[in-house]
Order: structure tokens, then sequence, then C-alpha cells
């Protein structure tokens, strides 16, 4: 299950590598991207649903969690997942976009989050381990501009502000990847 699947491409391409017969099902609150995600990765289910509320799956129900970009529901995360399963999870660290935040005014991460988020993990699903991704990479000036309307952002700035000019542009991405299990039940 992709929480936050927006498009549905990263849970088209997992569940496209894992062998067998795999069920995925993607949530996002966007309408549009659903949609578009039904319409593009058929051999996947999506439905629209607000992600800081109940989720429409039943409980122990699934055995990955990923959620990249997404807001966190740390309790509906442990409530779906099964004992055993995994969460994977991806959220920015505090240099993530930092050239396109400085310049527009986008929206930054509080640089105490990945010790939160390690915490809430540790407290719903059990330990993490934590690894930082950090990489430059130069983007056309629409890419620099898809990548600005992704998540909050799209909702806090005014895509009109948004023009970067017709020169390439570097910037910075700074991601964590957090992994961790549910127990498996003692008997």
């Amino acid at each position: 299950m992709d929480a936050g699947s927006g498009t549905g491409h990263h849970l088209a391409r997992i569940a496209a590598t894992l062998p067998g017969c795999v069920i995925g099902l993607g949530l996002d609150i966007s309408k549009t991207a659903t949609r578009q995600a039904a319409r593009h990765w058929p051999s996947v289910a999506f439905a629209v649903a607000a992600l800081w509320a109940e989720w429409p799956v039943r409980d122990e129900a699934v055995d990955l969690v990923v959620s990249i970009l997404a807001p966190r529901n740390f309790p509906e995360i442990a409530r779906v997942l099964r004992p055993g399963g995994w969460l994977a999870l991806a959220y920015p660290g505090p240099g993530h976009l930092i050239e396109l935040r400085d310049r527009f005014g986008l929206l930054g991460q509080h640089g105490e989050s990945s010790g939160r988020y390690a915490d809430m993990v540790t407290r719903f699903v059990g330990p993490s381990s934590v690894t930082r991704l950090h990489r430059r990479a130069v983007l056309d000036p629409a890419t620099a501009r898809a990548v600005m309307l992704m998540g909050p952002n799209a909702r806090h700035v005014d895509p009109a502000i948004l023009d970067v000019g017709p020169d390439p542009l570097a910037v910075t991405f700074d991601l964590n990847t957090l992994f961790a299990r549910k127990p498996e039940r003692k008997l």
C-alpha cells in the first residue's frame, strides 16, 4: 500500500518488481491524481482518501506500507500493517530543495523531524533504521517547476510566482529513508 500515492508511479514499480501475485493499493487525497493513476496503472487499485483520517483498509491487512514525501499517520500505519509487515518512509531532510525554498519561499522541513519520526515509528510500529540520501541534480525549468508544485507547496505557493527562467537549475535533494518492521505476534 502506498499512503500518498499521487500518480501511482512508485506503487506500480514496487508491485511490478515483487514476485508472485501482488495486490497494490494507493491512497491519495487528490481525485485528479487518483483518476490519473487508475488509468495509467490498471494492475493496482487506487482510492481517494484523506491520510489524516481512518484509512479504508482492514486491520492488519497490509504487508508493506510505503509513504514517500506524504503525510504520515503513524496510528493508521500501525493499524493496517500485519505483524511482520514493513514500513518504508521517505521524508525531506533539512537541505531538501534548499535553493528553491530560498528563492521562492517554499515550505521547509523542521530539523528535528527525523528524530521525531523515528520516535513515532518506534512507538507505533517497531524499531527503525534511517539513512540519509543527499544529492544535487540539474533540473530543466519545467521539471524544477513541477518539483515545486508537488506536495504541500502546491497549496501554499501561488504558481504564478514560480518563474524559474530559461536556464537549468542545480537543486539539492536531501531525503531520509526510514525502514521499520512491525514485530510478529508472540505465541
